[in-house]
């Protein structure tokens, strides 16, 4: 994805997008401490070794406060075809905050997935309109 901040930009490359975005949903504003060597760490157990190897070169020892890169999730969450309220829930943002997120992402030249059908159509049923 374009658009990835510059302090998880490694994250994101070691590990992937699905994965950083669990991590961050997880432990994103939150102090984690950061051991010197990834191995049986809580990161690691949870997240995998490339994730936990990356945390613990770039930003351990010691403690880590695990930014929250909302902007950045509220993109990847629309452009995976998450609702408006789901992303809301995830991010602990409003949904007016969300639209007005996705807007100045809009006009950074970013693209942004449209909203997709909320209602599933039935070949087998008539038009009552």
């Amino acid at each position: 994805m374009s658009f990835v901040p510059e302090n998880i930009a490694s994250l994101v490359d070691a590990a992937g997008t699905d994965t950083v975005l669990a991590f961050l949903e997880a432990y994103g504003g939150k102090q984690l401490y950061v051991p010197q060597q990834p191995e049986n760490s809580p990161i690691a157990r949870m997240f995998g070794d490339d994730l936990a190897g990356i945390i613990c070169r770039d930003f351990g020892p010691g403690w880590w406060t695990v930014p929250m890169c909302k902007a950045w999730r509220v993109l990847c969450y629309r452009n995976q075809g998450i609702t408006i309220a789901e992303i809301a829930t995830r991010t602990g943002l409003s949904v007016r905050q969300i639209y007005a997120t996705l807007q100045s992402i809009r006009q950074k030249g970013l693209r942004v997935a449209p909203p997709r059908a909320t209602r599933c159509s039935d070949d087998r049923q008539i038009s009552l309109f």
